[in-house]
């Protein structure tokens, strides 16, 4: 897995000037896609459905609204049963957020287990005709709690996120802003923005905590690649990796793992367990390296399939890996660390997809989201019980996004939101790529 070297970059750590050597591969003709980059982000936010979110019963509905923060009211907003039949809607609060404004609505008189269509027509800024719709099911999803919108109004809608088990389960997200520096947001109820340009800001990193006996951590961050206008459709991926003392310094200090990693062409997927990382590459051979909270690393069993996109989640310091193949049922798999050994498990029920979120909350797994074979966004999420290895519908994703979201897991809960969302627009065979805000908690 060897590639060229790029030439050197100059970073500083701790006040010391390092020269580091970063390998860097620009790919062309590549079979994966990427989320929409910064620099190529339309800072006007279109008319979208945020949420319809029922946690008070399945007879009731809350939907939000994301609207242009100069909006009009030249937009309309229906709710329909299956029948055609038109559900009055109930307007509510308008709360200004960064660049754009969230409008709040209520149904009642749902019936439970119909289904319902909510549409959206507006004008866009060159006043074309736009509709867009969510189509649900009546059902009660108390299990998912709204938070705090990203104040986002550029950059990248996704990003390196990391939840500190050992520092009261703290939320950081390396979010690419620009070239030259990064958006460190950090949750505490509300989102708190910083700028960092350590280490060097770029798409798609990587980013976890390893825990360390005495009650301390390291975050480390890394991989991920480049754009240049001058070559476009062209990524340049890098293979530095960074450490941080803790989840408190994110965003304030940086100092460069070494040696270097090697063969870092594709992007990179972990699972976590107590003091080491299990990575591995999308769209390759399966191969599996660890590392320790002490930077040493080592070859692991591959897995035994080569993999497309994955999907990880860690249940016990048991690490599992869904592999999602474009036409193949997604296959699930188990990694025993002590062993060093994978086992199959119960392939994956639902629609067969790419670009699936999977995290785990309260001893389960949990798998959905991402796009079906034709490009259509997918929320649905389900269930993975270990001890009877059987996957159960669980529910649908309130949010907006369906690919590229952030996801988090805690001891009993889990966190994810912001992505984009996939949309089809009626009358246009074009699918609309939208950066998403809106951020959630999951309790099942």
């Amino acid at each position: 897995m060897q590639f060229c070297a790029y030439p050197i970059r100059n970073f500083l750590s701790h006040g010391l000037l390092l020269f580091v050597l970063i390998n860097v591969s620009w790919i062309t003709g590549c079979k994966e896609t990427f989320a929409p980059v910064g620099e190529s982000q339309d800072v006007i936010v279109p008319f979208s459905i945020v949420s319809v979110f029922q946690n008070s019963g399945s007879s009731a509905a809350s939907i939000q609204l994301k609207l242009p923060k100069n909006f009009t009211e030249d937009f309309k907003v229906t709710l329909t049963s299956k029948t055609g039949a038109s559900i009055a809607l109930n307007a509510g609060t308008t709360e200004a957020v960064a660049n754009f404004n969230l409008r709040n609505y209520t149904a009642g008189q749902l019936s439970t287990g119909d289904d319902y269509t909510l549409t959206l027509n507006y004008k866009d800024e060159q006043k074309n005709s736009i509709s867009t719709s969510r189509h649900f099911t009546a059902r009660q999803t108390s299990v998912w709690k709204m938070l705090a919108h990203a104040p986002i109004n550029s950059g990248d809608y996704t990003g390196a996120a990391l939840i500190s088990p050992l520092f009261n389960s703290q939320i950081a997200i390396y979010r690419y802003q620009d070239d030259a520096k990064w958006d460190i947001l950090k949750y505490d109820g509300k989102w708190l923005s910083s700028e960092s340009s350590l280490p060097l800001p770029r798409h798609n990193a990587v980013a976890f905590p390893l825990g360390q006996e005495g009650g301390r951590e390291l975050v480390f961050v890394g991989f991920g690649y480049l754009t240049d206008e001058n070559l476009p459709g062209k990524r340049a991926y890098l293979n530095d990796f960074w450490w941080v003392p803790s989840i408190t310094y994110v965003g304030q200090s940086a100092g460069v793992v070494f040696p270097t990693f090697s063969g870092v062409d594709r992007r990179v997927k972990f699972f976590l367990t107590f003091g080491n990382v299990f990575m591995l590459k999308e769209d390759f051979t399966g191969a599996m390296e660890s590392m320790e909270v002490t930077w040493d690393r080592k070859d692991r069993k591959p897995l035994p399939e080569a993999t497309g996109k994955l999907a990880t989640f860690t249940i016990n310091e048991t690490g599992y890996v869904i592999n999602q193949i474009s036409g193949q049922p997604p296959h699930l798999y188990s990694y025993d660390q002590i062993a060093d050994r994978w086992e199959r498990e119960a392939d994956f029920p639902g629609i067969s997809r790419v670009e699936g979120e999977g995290f785990s909350a309260n001893g389960k797994g949990f798998f959905g989201l991402g796009i079906d074979k034709d490009g259509n966004g997918l929320r649905d999420i389900w269930a993975y019980d270990p001890v009877k290895n059987t996957w159960t519908y669980h529910s649908e994703y309130p949010g907006q996004g369906n690919r590229y979201l952030v996801a988090l897991s805690d001891k009993t809960k889990a966190y994810i939101g912001w992505g984009y969302e996939t949309r089809p627009t009626e009358g246009s065979a074009v699918k609309q790529q939208v950066g998403c805000t809106d951020f959630w908690e999951f309790n099942p």
